[in-house]
């Protein structure tokens, strides 16, 4: 009896320690966003809707993470959204970037690579809703 609950107990006390563990570990390795957005480089206001946008330089990559927080008029997060950008760049080349989701809103990788303005395009799809928002953001 003894050796059955000392094993109970070995068995519970492993299974404790590997769910903390696992409950610790980031799903998304080398899309670490629990130290922050990034840089917030525009916020708006579409159909009562929020649309804040930030910029993350990721590590070992030539090109920058664009990504977008839809908040809704109660000021929850949307989180079951479609979103795409068109980022037009200062010489009139575009990118097409079609987000996925993130811990905290959605996001593509975009390359902002040459100094000058970008335009940025944005449309938002989820239930029936069809969000559109522009904004230009310029690199020095």
């Amino acid at each position: 009896m003894k050796r059955v609950s000392f094993m109970l107990a070995m068995g519970i006390g492993f299974w404790l320690s590997m769910t903390s563990w696992l409950l610790a570990m980031d799903p998304v390795k080398g899309h670490d966003h629990a130290a922050g957005l990034g840089v917030q480089i525009h916020h708006s206001s579409v159909d009562g809707f929020r649309l804040d946008y930030y910029l993350l330089r990721l590590e070992n990559r030539k090109m920058e993470h664009l990504m977008v927080v839809i908040s809704g008029p109660d000021g929850k997060p949307v989180a079951e959204a479609k979103v795409g950008f068109l980022v037009t760049g200062p010489d009139g080349s575009r990118q097409k970037v079609m987000t996925m989701p993130m811990k905290e809103g959605l996001g593509g990788d975009v390359d902002f690579g040459a100094k000058g303005a970008y335009r940025v395009k944005t449309k938002a799809v989820f239930g029936d809703k069809k969000l559109f928002d522009e904004f230009s953001y310029e690199v020095k």
